[in-house]
């Protein structure tokens, strides 16, 4: 009797074509579209290209167009005049540009938006002064080829991997942002089951009212295990998401995602309302638990105080979780147990809020 009203529930979600769309086709799109906002025209990290204007032949101008090639997703684009930087900058064809004027008593002018973000703004600005300021610095003595400034992961942090591409931050965010959304689908099944009379009738049965419950919960928890592993192919296969730690531990965390988010969704269904209520309402609350958990704009970025608040939701502590499996060398499942802890202490909660709200005869 179980496993009939398992494979109803499965076959009647995969005939849903909304409901597949928006789990597994609506989130590449997203991918896609966060992958080439926050990486550049291709999302893999192509160099930011800096207007730049200098005099013919002057060793300067030189000098910074070859410390801006140095300096990682940075470089130099020469424009015929000073004139054409400032304009190519106030079009927004350029995020800022480099003015360096023949007399060498004179500042080099950094043309940027002193308006714009400073979550935008700062790193730019401070990248280009650095750049300027090591292309313009007395040479180092004869046979001295140190650098001004050499940058090292300090010891007590796996290091990273190299070259990593907006596509590592954006397939796990947009995993988790909609892969949690199968909790408003669990919510709207037993809204409809409810309405349809389905519901009761399964009460009917000779079986257990918790085994009821947990028949009609499993086939979620399989679509949901399915998308996120469908998701995170398309990232390493389409996308050249890499994976810097353990497989077991990817998997591990996906599980308990997934637990979260269908223990979340039985919330949702015991709070009870109609399934245009629940659809109107739970992409709100979902929506808005994936900004606060970092999913749409990275927590590193938010005030500290946001930072703190996105701890608050699931999402966030998936996220670094994600975070360090995709992106530190070596991480492990025991590195991540925090993650997985919280994860799984979210689920939990909501399961037993859940049972606790939830009335079978309604």
């Amino acid at each position: 009797m179980i496993g009939a009203a398992i494979r109803k529930d499965v076959w009647l979600l995969v005939r849903d074509r909304g409901a597949l769309i928006s789990l597994f086709v609506l989130p590449i799109a997203f991918i896609v579209a966060f992958g080439f906002m926050f990486g550049g025209s291709d999302g893999r990290g192509e160099p930011r290209p800096i207007a730049l204007w200098h005099a013919p032949g002057d060793p300067r101008g030189a000098a910074i167009a070859r410390a801006l090639a140095d300096t990682p997703g940075l470089a130099a684009r020469p424009l015929p005049s000073a004139d054409a930087v400032r304009a190519e900058v106030a079009r927004e064809e350029a995020i800022a540009g480099l003015v360096v004027p023949p007399d060498p008593a004179l500042p080099v002018e950094l043309a940027i938006d002193l308006g714009g973000p400073i979550a935008v703004r700062g790193p730019i600005q401070a990248a280009l002064t650095g750049a300027v300021a090591r292309a313009l610095a007395p040479p180092a003595p004869a046979g001295d080829s140190r650098s001004l400034v050499e940058a090292k992961t300090p010891p007590g942090i796996a290091q990273p991997l190299r070259n990593v591409s907006s596509f590592q931050v954006t397939v796990p965010g947009n995993a988790v942002l909609f892969g949690f959304f199968i909790a408003l689908t669990v919510a709207m099944a037993f809204a409809g089951e409810r309405r349809t009379g389905t519901w009761r009738r399964l009460l009917a049965a000779p079986v257990p009212r918790w085994k009821a419950l947990v028949a009609t919960l499993v086939p979620y928890a399989i679509v949901g295990a399915c998308q996120l592993a469908f998701l995170f192919s398309i990232g390493a296969l389409a996308f050249g998401m890499q994976l810097a730690g353990s497989p077991a531990a990817l998997v591990v965390l996906s599980l308990a995602v997934v637990y979260a988010a269908v223990c979340l969704g039985l919330l949702m269904a015991s709070l009870g309302g109609s399934e245009k209520q629940l659809g109107g309402i739970g992409s709100v609350v979902l929506l808005v638990m994936g900004m606060l958990g970092g999913c749409m704009f990275p927590r590193l970025l938010m005030p500290a105080f946001m930072q703190k608040i996105g701890l608050g939701v699931p999402h966030g502590w998936a996220l670094d979780g994600y975070y360090a499996v995709l992106v530190r060398q070596g991480t492990t499942i025991a590195d991540i147990a925090p993650q997985l802890i919280a994860l799984l202490g979210f689920g939990t909660g909501f399961a037993l809020l859940g049972i606790l709200l939830f009335r079978f005869e309604r």
